[in-house]
């Protein structure tokens, strides 16, 4: 790798720029087991706290991750994201789908 190629310390930040401040519709979680996808909260936001820690808060804190170590991706749609990682909230590795209350850049 050449000098002049910095590598990123996350390689998701360019999709986490577009997640952080977010109005959110809802989250919802699928259950690797059964495939089935359940709400787990609604009218909420997408916020990167001063201590680095990723939070998704609809009313109360729904997914709370290291910012360092989230798995970031946009939709094809651009109406909604895939964040993954380790949640402190639940105690195990979870994949939450936010989708977006507005996802259009006006």
């Amino acid at each position: 790798m050449a000098f002049w190629m910095k590598r990123k310390k996350n390689p998701h930040q360019d999709s986490l720029r577009h997640i952080v401040g977010q109005r959110l519709k809802y989250a919802t979680e699928r259950d690797p087991n059964t495939s089935v996808e359940s709400v787990i909260g609604r009218r909420g936001s997408v916020n990167i706290t001063a201590d680095g820690k990723l939070k998704v808060v609809c009313g109360t804190e729904v997914f709370s991750t290291d910012a360092d170590s989230v798995r970031a991706a946009v939709l094809m749609s651009l109406e909604g994201a895939v964040l993954s990682g380790y949640d402190e909230t639940a105690g195990r590795e979870r994949t939450v789908v936010v989708y977006f209350q507005y996802y259009r850049k006006v």
